[in-house]
């Protein structure tokens, strides 16, 4: 992707949630208690550790890991500098010092080798622009065995078109790409992690008819739109996409 792509993609991103991210509506749908948990329980975060969130967006796992763990230390980053600065807000007023949320370029971090105990990236996987340095600099900035838990929207088994991406590309907000699940595991593993454990779940949405989503549902099987729950009405669309959350572990050794 050429360097003119890559900045609009992102500056697509941080517009994009920089207005949706602290909506009532955008935080009722991407919440996940039983998912939150299972992201925790392996996160484990202890007294002196450092967690990153990639990705932070509204600071939703940022937030829980700090309060779970006061003595523990979490940067969430982001591209969505409003979104940012709301959550340094956040964070003032509820008296959370062991918390900062920075921003960052979406491309690579601005972290020491072996600077985290762990990190945590969840609907993020799909809008990095360079998919692979950003595994590379989780695995030289987590430090060896240290976890990594990720969790994104995976493209369904029986999707043989790509309709999952071609309808997320009709949203302006940075979408790269959804991978099917072997694909998203594979590609972390070959940067050097190890995948432990995995969690299904999904979320559900809804999004405003118009023109183009119309001719792309026009043309998509039904056995795919039945495989994402497409459900149509005069005004608006609702879909649900599986989400793949797996931890894996740092194998990498540093330099």
């Amino acid at each position: 992707m050429a360097r003119d792509d890559i900045e609009r993609q992102v500056q697509e991103a941080a517009r994009s949630f920089d207005a949706e991210l602290h909506t009532r509506a955008f935080v009722e749908t991407h919440s996940d208690a039983a998912q939150l948990a299972w992201m925790l329980s392996f996160l484990r975060p202890a007294p002196n550790q450092v967690i990153l969130d990639l990705g932070t967006g509204n600071g939703y796992v940022a937030s829980a890991v700090a309060r779970q763990e006061p003595d523990c230390r979490v940067v969430g980053v982001d591209v969505a500098a409003q979104a940012i600065e709301r959550n340094r807000e956040q964070a003032r007023e509820e008296g959370r010092s062991n918390v900062e949320f920075l921003i960052y370029d979406g491309i690579r971090l601005p972290f020491p080798d072996d600077h985290f105990d762990a990190a945590v990236s969840r609907y993020v996987f799909h809008h990095l622009p360079r998919l692979e340095i950003s595994l590379e600099e989780l695995a030289r900035t987590v430090r060896e065995k240290g976890t990594l838990v990720l969790a994104d929207a995976i493209r369904h088994e029986g999707d043989d078109v790509d309709f999952i991406n071609r309808f997320q590309l009709l949203k302006r907000d940075g979408h790269i790409r959804m991978h099917q699940r072997a694909d998203f595991i594979d590609v972390v593993c070959r940067h050097g992690f190890r995948l432990v454990e995995t969690f299904d779940s999904s979320i559900s949405f809804t999004r405003e008819r118009g023109a183009d989503y119309d001719a792309l549902i026009a043309k998509t099987p039904d056995s795919v739109l039945s495989a994402y729950a497409m459900r149509i009405d005069e005004q608006k669309m609702a879909v649900t996409f599986p989400i793949l959350s797996a931890v894996f572990e740092n194998l990498n050794s540093g330099p």
